[in-house]
């Protein structure tokens, strides 16, 4: 199987000849250390939120890393800008952003809310570049759905006085940001990208950033509209403990949700509650990467491939990403105890869920 064929078939609960790994980011400093060789990956975006580096040399850098690790996916940011005070760059070229959000008021809204075409040929034109060169790899298109983009424009502060005095400028901000995934995504899905992940941060260590109820009444409907629109599988990702909005959550139709942050979640119950509903992916805990050893590491992803994977719909991942401080010998860790124990076959005993999108035929290239 070739590295995207595994990823989609985990999806599906299939049977695959190796547990895939995938990762949202790696630091170029860690991937430059454990490569060998620099690595230059230009993780942030534009202020049109589309990718500043060529597509050629965006993928290209990523595979450098991939074939040292076995990793599985590319990725290829397609986010709406957000509005703040200011961002800047991280050393390891991932967008971090600082300050507070713009949006406060609908008068904000009103004057500073302004997206990108995402018809802009630039963009087409470097989204072509990339899966040129994607090879035989999984090209995951990373968006947001809403949420995260609202969360981060509105600021923490301005976003819960509107929960009370104005949850209709939150449903308006958001919308407006749905609306715009929904009409790059399908974009990137003619162009061939393989996979969407939606990366929408809604939940802090202590539990969901709002109530279910908010989330079901004024997120929700709008963001289950969008994914329906999707004709390649989805992926959702959202640090923090996402307990109490699983069942909602779930209601995207998504095929894998990520990471089950391990240090507030528990990956074996979502497993056995959600397991045959959709996959998988993580959660090697990034704080263990950096601390512990090569031996508590294999012996981690022994577990998580056990235990998780029984049953199929399962792709190994670390709770977040690869970041520059973590140990070259732990994530060498996890690559080798990856290739020693993820070698699984069925039969699963989980009913597969009903699939929309095709399935790749065995053998042939993406």
């Amino acid at each position: 199987m070739t590295p995207c064929q595994r990823v989609l078939a985990a999806l599906r609960h299939e049977a695959v000849d190796e547990i895939p790994w995938i990762e949202g980011i790696i630091g170029n400093g860690i991937a430059t250390v454990l490569g060998g060789e620099p690595v230059n990956v230009e993780w942030s975006v534009a202020p049109d939120g589309f990718p500043t580096m060529p597509g050629d040399r965006l993928a290209e850098e990523q595979k450098k890393i991939n074939r040292v690790l076995g990793k599985a996916n590319l990725q290829f940011c397609a986010f709406a800008p957000i509005f703040c005070q200011r961002t800047r760059k991280a050393d390891d070229g991932s967008p971090v952003l600082v300050g507070d959000g713009l949006i406060k008021t609908r008068r904000d809204f009103e004057q500073v809310f302004r997206l990108p075409l995402p018809t802009a040929s630039g963009f087409v034109t470097t989204a072509r570049q990339f899966i040129a060169h994607k090879e035989d790899y999984c090209a995951c298109a990373c968006v947001r759905l809403g949420i995260g983009a609202t969360l981060l424009s509105m600021g923490m502060e301005a976003f819960s006085y509107a929960m009370a005095d104005d949850p209709q400028l939150i449903q308006d901000v958001h919308d407006a940001y749905a609306d715009w995934t929904a009409a790059v995504v399908p974009i990137l899905e003619e162009i061939g990208f393989d996979l969407i992940w939606a990366f929408d941060d809604v939940a802090f260590n202590s539990g969901p950033m709002f109530s279910p109820a908010f989330y079901r009444t004024h997120i929700l409907p709008k963001e289950k509209a969008v994914a329906a629109t999707f004709t390649k599988p989805l992926v959702t990702h959202s640090d923090g403990d996402m307990t109490p909005l699983l069942d909602d959550w779930l209601e995207l139709g998504q095929q894998g949700i990520h990471p089950i942050q391990p240090d507030v979640m528990d990956i074996d119950r979502v497993k056995r509650q959600y397991g045959h509903r959709v996959a998988i992916v993580g959660n090697i805990f990034m704080s263990d990467l950096v601390h512990k050893t090569p031996v508590e590491i294999e012996a981690q992803v022994r577990q998580r491939i056990e235990t998780i994977g029984a049953g199929g719909g399962y792709i190994i991942s670390s709770s977040n990403s690869l970041t520059d401080d973590m140990k070259p010998e732990n994530v060498l860790a996890m690559r080798d105890a990856i290739r020693r124990y993820g070698k699984r076959a069925g039969p699963f005993p989980f009913p597969r869920p009903h699939i929309h999108w095709p399935a790749p035929a065995i053998g042939k290239r993406e």
